[in-house]
């Protein structure tokens, strides 16, 4: 009998769902989607999901937006603060005012999400500053800032995407954790620490943190507004979007030890105290400008940048925030956090750098909140460690 016959137990849609999900392992066939923690004002928090189309136009998933369970606050708090974050076909977003993690499995093919068990999970109580989340790449471990006190909690994350409190947790570091972000294999957590500088740590293999010595690592004179960091794939350079229109940009030693780079701060033609991303290859880096675009930068040779002639590049938002870049390096996505309902833009990425709104955008989630962040997914990914490419 065929495996195509209906008189078969699996319908000719369950088998040809199976086959789709065999084959787009081996030519990636996965379909791209976008998800925004929309921070709704203090309500029901919810996610809006959307499949971005091969014309960078999107559709809204069935079903979304998708209910966190907890609560957002709105266009409050520290804006840099990245509310949400993906690995594998996990999904992660904060709820600020009500202090809790809502977590949920994506279905790779349709865009769809589905609540974990035990989700939200409470990680602070009723906080309104926001929880910035940062993610391994083999999603083990989970890490939440606390932006009302000096801590940051590590959560062990199961198969099926619950949380568990790593022990020892929550880890104090010497200032309010406005940014955190992971290195690429998961050795280091760096925390953005105001006028103190950055902070690195060790991540442990049961999730525990410990500070590198030398800790925390000063920034240029007069630096402050940190805005959302990036590491490069080879854990090189870090990278410090700031206000007054300069970015830091430090060395990494094998120890996570920093030290500014020659030529830091770097001077920006913005603000640059919300977000930054790299692209996948590590050519470009972006940075939101807290108005209605975004900065392109070129990296040149020994981590430093140079800013493209016709940056910034228009987004047609009010307030240029959260960024998140597709796994191909092809789309770039801006949140607004300025407007009434939350919006954001698809950015077209080109050979150069350069930056070409996308057709259709801003796009409206039609959610009342003030959106900081985003995802896309699949998520940009790095080389295996033991690739010298």
């Amino acid at each position: 009998m065929s495996i195509f016959d209906r008189k078969s137990s699996l319908s000719t849609r369950t088998v040809l769902t199976i086959i789709a999900v065999f084959f787009s392992g081996f030519f990636c066939w996965a379909q791209n989607f976008v998800y925004t923690n929309n921070n709704n004002y203090f309500a029901a928090n919810t996610v809006s999901a959307y499949l971005v189309k091969s014309n960078a136009t999107v559709a809204q998933v069935k079903g979304s937006p998708f209910q966190t369970g907890g609560e957002g606050n709105g266009a409050n708090g520290y804006i840099a603060a990245n509310r949400i974050a993906v690995c594998k076909n996990f999904l992660f977003a904060s709820n600020d005012f009500s202090g809790t993690i809502s977590g949920f499995a994506i279905n790779a093919l349709t865009g769809h999400l589905k609540m974990v068990p035990g989700s939200p999970f409470t990680v602070i109580g009723t906080d309104s500053e926001g929880i910035p989340l940062a993610i391994t790449s083999d999603c083990k471990f989970i890490f939440a800032g606390d932006l009302n006190d000096f801590r940051i909690y590590a959560f062990h994350v199961s198969r099926t995407g619950k949380l568990t409190p790593v022990q020892g947790s929550p880890f104090s570091v010497p200032w309010l954790p406005g940014t955190i972000k992971l290195s690429n294999h998961n050795k280091f957590l760096a925390v953005s620490l105001n006028d103190m500088g950055v902070g690195m740590y060790a991540v442990g293999s049961d999730g525990s943190l410990q500070a590198v010595p030398g800790s925390p690592f000063s920034a240029s004179q007069g630096s402050e507004g940190y805005g959302d960091m990036q590491m490069d794939c080879k854990t090189n350079f870090l990278y410090l979007p700031e206000s007054f229109y300069k970015i830091d940009i430090f060395s990494i030693s094998s120890d996570g030890a920093l030290a500014l780079i020659a030529g830091s701060p770097f001077a920006s033609p913005t603000n640059d105290n919300a977000a930054a991303v790299l692209s996948p290859n590590g050519r470009f880096l972006f940075t939101s400008d807290d108005s209605s675009g975004v900065n392109s930068f070129r990296v040149v040779a020994g981590g430093g940048i140079t800013s493209l002639p016709a940056s910034p590049f228009n987004a047609e938002l009010s307030s240029s925030g959260g960024l998140s870049i597709n796994k191909e390096g092809a789309l770039l996505f801006v949140a607004d956090f300025g407007s009434n309902q939350t919006e954001f833009s698809i950015m077209k990425v080109k050979r150069n750098g350069s930056l070409v709104l996308a057709s259709g955008s801003p796009v409206s989630t039609g959610q009342d909140g003030g959106m900081f962040s985003l995802a896309a997914y699949p998520p940009k990914t790095c080389p295996a460690a033991n690739d010298n490419d």
